[in-house]
């Protein structure tokens, strides 16, 4: 009698083990699976972000920018499809000249016999946008409205940023 209750204790064991063993091939695995593949996407953004500060060491000092405002320009924006009413944007700008740049002393001072032309990259910039959209993307404006300064007006690296202050949308 006692080897008999001795060979069903063994046998409820290796049944228990059994059923141990499928839950950890089907519950901790796939777990552990989901685990690591989220370890390697933050050690990639942490690889991302060691590559970007080494990009950083080319940007321009803060004491080699020197700022040239343009203030409040009110601009028509796009119209819903839906809607009747003008929408308008008034923003003030403010553009980050690279004084160390090898053509800031023949650009400077064009900046202000170009400044209708600035206003009007600007202007063009925004009227893609409708009054719901404008204040959403204002960081691909801001990138848009740069590129083109700096490829249309000036093809130098003269002006290296650009500032959106106070910005109205109506």
């Amino acid at each position: 009698m006692k080897k008999n209750m001795l060979s069903i204790i063994i046998l409820a064991v290796g049944i228990l083990n059994v059923i141990l063993g499928a839950v950890i091939v089907f519950a901790v695995i796939p777990t552990a699976i989901r685990t690591n593949n989220l370890i390697t996407k933050v050690a990639s953004t942490v690889d991302l972000e060691l590559a970007s500060s080494e990009d950083s060491n080319n940007q321009v000092k803060i004491e080699d920018i020197e700022n040239y405002p343009i203030d409040n320009i009110t601009m028509t924006l796009k119209r819903d499809p839906n809607d009747t009413k003008n929408h308008y944007a008034q923003v003030s700008v403010s553009l980050s000249i690279n004084t160390k740049s090898k053509d800031y002393n023949k650009y400077k001072p064009t900046v202000e016999q170009n400044k209708t032309r600035i206003v009007e990259i600007i202007s063009d910039e925004f009227e893609k946008y409708t009054a719901a959209t404008v204040m959403d993307n204002k960081e691909s404006i801001k990138s848009e409205i740069l590129r083109r300064l700096q490829e249309e007006i000036y093809n130098s690296d003269f002006i290296v940023g650009l500032s959106l202050g106070e910005t109205l949308v109506e």
